[in-house]
């Protein structure tokens, strides 16, 4: 059997739970199954590099060092607790060659922004990979091999969200790794990939779930295991709704539907290149291991109960014409599609009146800027701020009632199955 594991920060963020990890491998290891291990950063790393990047870029000297030696202590205190003898001694090394780098590479005079980001963000994935392997090797007989993603996962340069080149990942999958998966188990990084140039590209947010259906899809392997720190696929988050319910098994189009509409619980290009070979992805819980969890396959039915999905960090754009005669003369719409499309920001829900349009997208002030800049000639674009999209799929009036907070929606819309309003967080 081959399986891909992903394990994410909060499976890692700390030593105990490094522990785990190496507890739930165990069984797989002793039966001599073929492994790919795909991980994140540690805990909140990611969020710690996004916030040392704006520094360095916004010359914030003092806030630049405070965060780097919060990163350091933090990889340092695990390897502490980790290791001893000569092991430490090399996992320190790495350690600091990484820090050496992530500091020299925030310090660049790269102008492309977004460039930029991905050379800095990819060192949580570097990082925390390299401790997990270490940890690994300690453990299991030094039959973990840590590889680089960025060698596997080929990408163009789409800076934030790198579109894979899956006729070249395949071929160096198949060729390189799958020879040595014969004889050790390999650990590489989530969310991160590499042009043919040899620069960092990310993945989107949250991408190492693609990340590991990327090496399932090359491999051809018998299934995916995402450990989450939640039993499975819960019909809402239980962290907002009481008595939530777990779907046993779903299928591949209603999971990819949840997650195009904000279910965070997998990233949503996870689904297309598993159903794609017919590979089971299942969603289990690190905290219980021994519990099932969730099935997402190639299943006919979707349970009837109502999913409550809700997608944080919402912003709403209201694109207002400034000559309404011209709004005949030309199809305002589409421009105003173009240019979302140049600014990669992504219309969530759109509304659209005789004046006005009125998009629901991910909050992205810098993009918003450039959006605003390109379109001033035509519209007077404003935006409002600190919103959430509030997705129910199969729904029901008494949901509605007890979950949308209805009486202050921005945009409300129903279909047969699905209704979605924009509410102020």
């Amino acid at each position: 059997m081959l399986h891909v594991f992903k394990f994410g920060g909060a499976s890692v963020k700390d030593a105990s739970a490094v522990r785990n990890v190496s507890a739930i491998l165990r069984s797989f290891i002793d039966k001599k199954d073929k492994l790919v291990i795909v991980v994140s950063a540690m805990g909140k790393t990611t969020n710690l590099l996004e916030g040392i990047f704006r520094a360095a870029k916004a010359g914030q000297k003092k806030e630049f060092e405070q965060i780097l030696q919060q990163i350091e202590e933090y990889h340092y205190g695990l390897t502490d607790e980790l290791f001893n003898g000569e092991r430490e001694k090399i996992v320190y090394k790495i350690l600091q060659k990484y820090i050496f780098q992530l500091s020299a590479t925030l310090k660049d005079d790269e102008p492309n922004w977004d460039k930029h980001y991905d050379q800095v963000i990819c060192f949580g994935e570097l990082m925390s990979s390299t401790i997990l392997a270490e940890y690994l090797k300690k453990e299991h007989n030094d039959k973990c091999l840590w590889i680089d993603a960025r060698r596997f996962v080929q990408t163009n340069d789409r800076w934030r969200e790198g579109q894979i080149d899956w006729e070249w990942s395949e071929q160096l999958i198949k060729t390189e790794l799958l020879p040595i998966l014969e004889q050790r188990f390999a650990l590489t990084q989530g969310f991160i990939g590499g042009t043919i140039g040899g620069k960092t590209t990310t993945l989107g947010r949250e991408g190492s779930d693609f990340t590991a259906a990327i090496f399932a899809y090359c491999l051809q392997a018998d299934g995916v295991t995402i450990w989450k720190d939640v039993a499975g696929i819960l019909n809402a988050d239980p962290k907002r709704i009481k008595n939530t319910r777990l779907f046993k098994q779903i299928s591949y189009s209603d999971a990819a539907e949840m997650t195009y509409y904000g279910a965070t619980v997998i990233h949503p290009k996870t689904i297309r290149p598993l159903a794609a070979k017919d590979i089971p992805l299942y969603v289990r819980s690190f905290l219980k291991a021994e519990t099932e969890g969730t099935k997402i396959g190639n299943f006919d039915t979707f349970p009837s109960i109502p999913s409550i999905i809700v997608k944080n960090n919402q912003s709403i754009l209201i694109f207002k014409a400034k000559d309404l005669a011209a709004i005949n003369e030309r199809n305002q719409l589409a421009y105003i599609h173009s240019e979302l499309n140049r600014c990669n920001i992504k219309i969530n829900l759109l509304q659209v009146s005789a004046t006005a349009f009125l998009v629901c997208t991910n909050s992205d002030e810098r993009k918003f800027y450039s959006l605003k800049e390109s379109l001033n000639t035509d519209f007077d674009l404003s935006v409002l701020d600190n919103l959430e999209l509030i997705t129910v799929k199969n729904y029901d009036e008494e949901t509605l009632l007890n979950f949308t907070g209805l009486g202050n929606a921005f945009i409300a819309q129903r279909s047969q199955d699905i209704f979605q309003v924009v509410v102020k967080k």
